[in-house]
């Protein structure tokens, strides 16, 4: 990629030979542009902690330059995680100065100085998927050499799996050792690379916006329509090429490179497509091959995996190949139009023979290897880019001045010819004065007609609109009637059968009553009274009951829902979670490191929550469950016990319809009375300006009114705590 080759070609060389390897390298003085270490270097696969320490025995490890593109070092590619040494003598006159390291790499690292870590660029991991690689040109870092004479450099490094998909010219690792003057003047040398991208892009764009204004005052000129795309495209490839030196991360330079490619090399079929519309020539199939030809050049440029040659090789092939390309048919368009004597070739002819020669010295510089500054190379690809578009730009806009001299001649003319018919007009005038005179009369009776008419309509509409309100208020009251004598049918019914029962349970004490002072009637007869009056109290209960649910419907059927649950996938959501809470802790703590262990059913399905609130949930239990851990740690580091903090997250399905979600760690643990008092608001057992007592109060809330499952807690003090979630699928 053009950004690739602008960071790794200047100041320098591309690709650097393998040195001889020796048992120590020597740095005997540091000069001005610096010195590059890429010799007397060690390589081993693995990752041992004891291999940063001065005092480790590296004689067994393999020669090796890293000074080299990664293909070129396939032992490097086949080890997920390795290390790095180099054995330096350091003078006494250097061991006094401030020096300076400067890395260009295409991993992540760390840097340690005689066993004590300098910097980590990026995040360095066994797992491929977890490496996280910093810049192609990372942060200077500030050494002094203090101590014994021999200093050890040891790197503990990762390589980036997706970079193996990509052409790029930086190599594996150079590491370039220089004195604060070099730093400065590699800083000022470096400025010079966004600030041209930027330039150019401003240039472009605002080419582009003045062929569009071109274009709105002149449409049947097609030319300035296509030159505007010419020049948006080449905006926006040196947008992205300017992005890319503002990015992090190597991902985000990766992707601007390529956006970078697509957009410059477009730049150049639309400029083709420019020169056919402004030379008036029917595109055929040569532009359409032209397009093909970019897909393939795309291809080959940019994915190592597609080619078999080399990196700098095929790129520039590739790359300036199509720009060659391009650049001759843009060429042989123009001198097809001298040759014809069309008028303004000779002007964009000398526009693209100048690219084409810019064009073809950037890509000797690169293909001999040749030390090419910042200054230098910004320089050729903004002249190379630029010269097109300054010359098409300059001739459409020479058009411009043309075409507006001519209309003032033209306005010229019809001035003369507007003051003849002004006579003529005038004699009309009187003419014209008589009849108006008669068409204003005319005028006025009937608009005073129409005028009359529209107030009537004005006053019918307004009757319809009021007539329309009234019948949508009637309508509104009929429905509300029905509705109402719905409501009151279906409460009639048990309230009717409630007041019934209830008249015959009166009579039948009243007959209990009058039965006791007559004592005439037998015990047995009571009793009747006694199970009569029972079950028209049961009746009673009943339909006092029926009455309740009706209400109660009407009331659920009122409340608004809390939103549709969405199937989610818990071992994402917990894993999530998780991480969250362990990298938000590292920032308050960085000395804090604890085991994350993951137990996920891989089984479990999607399963139908409130994502957002569930992993508030579970935000919150991971977060207690590290400060817990923490507080063991602390402890067990002050009484010098030995102790690992882990904190362990499984989900599962359990024998119901139900799935759970553990989160456990062997924290300090909660003694019975915290236990009982743990989902309360505002109890927390952290110190002030901690906590606010709220998490696991709001927690219990979501769970178990939000999704109609459980929380639950089991504790032991000095053990651990374990938190149960289950869910209803």
């Amino acid at each position: 990629m053009v950004l690739a080759l602008l960071v790794g070609l200047a100041p320098g060389r591309a690709a650097a030979q393998a040195a001889p390897d020796t048992a120590h390298a020597v740095l005997r003085t540091v000069p001005a542009t610096g010195t590059v270490l890429d010799h007397g270097w060690k390589f081993k696969a693995g990752d041992d902690p004891a291999w940063a320490h001065p005092d480790f025995d590296d004689r067994a490890w393999a020669p090796i330059n890293p000074n080299q593109h990664p293909q070129l070092l396939p032992q490097v590619q086949a080890a997920r995680i390795g290390w790095l040494r180099l054995r330096l003598q350091v003078p006494d006159s250097l061991r006094t100065r401030a020096l300076v390291l400067l890395f260009q790499q295409t991993c992540a690292s760390e840097v340690y100085l005689n066993g004590r870590l300098l910097h980590r660029y990026g995040r360095v991991s066994a797992v491929p998927g977890q490496v996280r690689p910093a810049g192609f040109t990372a942060d200077p870092l500030e050494v002094h050499f203090s101590g014994p004479t021999e200093q050890v450099l040891a790197i503990r490094f990762a390589p980036w799996p997706p970079l193996a998909w990509f052409k790029d010219n930086i190599n594996f690792m150079r590491v370039r050792i220089t004195g604060l003057p070099g730093l400065l003047k590699r800083n000022v040398e470096r400025a010079v690379g966004p600030v041209a991208n930027f330039a150019t892009f401003a240039v472009f764009l605002l080419l582009s916006l003045l062929h569009l204004s071109f274009l709105r005052y002149n449409p049947a000129q097609r030319a300035n329509f296509y030159f505007s795309l010419y020049a948006g495209a080449g905006a926006l490839g040196f947008l992205a090429l300017y992005g890319g030196w503002q990015v992090q991360g190597m991902a985000g330079t990766l992707a601007l490179g390529m956006v970078a490619d697509v957009f410059l090399l477009m730049s150049y079929v639309w400029a083709v497509r420019a020169l056919y519309a402004l030379f008036e020539y029917k595109p055929g199939h040569t532009y359409t091959g032209l397009w093909a030809a970019l897909v393939v050049c795309l291809a080959l440029s940019e994915f190592t995996q597609l080619t078999s040659y080399s990196v700098l090789t095929s790129y520039s092939f590739a790359f300036f190949g199509f720009v060659a390309l391009a650049s001759a048919e843009q060429l042989r368009l123009t001198m097809r139009a001298l040759r014809q004597r069309k008028r303004g070739a000779g002007i964009i002819a000398a526009g693209f023979v100048g690219a084409l020669v810019f064009a073809f010295v950037y890509a000797m510089l690169i293909i001999t290897q040749s030390q090419i500054s910042f200054r230098v190379s910004s320089s050729l690809v903004a002249l190379m880019a630029l010269a097109p578009a300054l010359s098409i730009s300059l001739f459409l806009a020479r058009e411009f001045a043309l075409n507006s001299e001519l209309l003032l001649v033209k306005l010229r003319q019809v001035q003369d010819l507007s003051a003849q018919t002004l006579v003529q007009q005038q004699e009309k005038q009187a003419l014209l004065a008589a009849q108006n005179e008669v068409l204003e009369r005319e005028v006025a009776a009937r608009t005073a007609e129409v005028a009359g008419q529209r107030d009537r309509a004005e006053q019918a509409l307004g009757e319809l609109k009021t007539t329309q309100h009234q019948l949508v208020q009637a309508e509104k009251m009929a429905f509300l009637g029905e509705l109402t004598a719905g409501i009151a049918h279906e409460l009639q019914n048990p309230l009717n059968f409630m007041k019934n029962f209830a008249e015959v349970s009166t009579g039948l004490v009243d007959d209990m009553d009058g039965e006791r002072r007559d004592s005439i009637q037998s015990a047995g007869l009571e009793t009747d009274i006694l199970v009569g009056l029972k079950q028209n109290l049961q009746q009673i209960s009943q339909h006092g009951q029926r009455a309740s649910s009706i209400i109660k419907d009407m009331l659920a059927h009122s409340r608004a829902g809390t939103g549709p649950r969405q199937p989610t996938d818990l071992n994402a959501l917990a894993d999530e979670a998780l991480t969250l809470a362990y990298e938000g802790l590292l920032t308050t703590d960085k000395s804090f490191r604890a085991t994350l262990a993951r137990e996920f059913d891989p089984g479990l399905g999607p399963v139908p929550v409130l994502s957002q609130d569930l992993g508030r949930v579970l935000l919150n239990l991971c977060t207690n469950a590290l400060y817990a851990v923490r507080e063991r740690q602390q402890v067990a580091r002050a009484a010098h016990l030995a102790y690992e903090p882990t904190v362990t997250v499984s989900t599962g399905r359990t024998p119901g319809p139900t799935v759970e979600i553990r989160v456990h760690d062997n924290g300090v643990g909660m003694p019975a009375h915290v236990r009982e008092k743990v989902f309360e608001p505002f109890f927390t057992t952290k110190p002030a300006g901690e906590g606010t007592g709220l998490g696991l109060s709001m927690s219990h809330d979501i769970v178990t009114k939000g999704h109609g499952g459980t929380l639950t807690v089991q504790s032991r003090e000095g053990e651990g705590t374990e938190f149960l979630v289950t869910l209803p699928v």
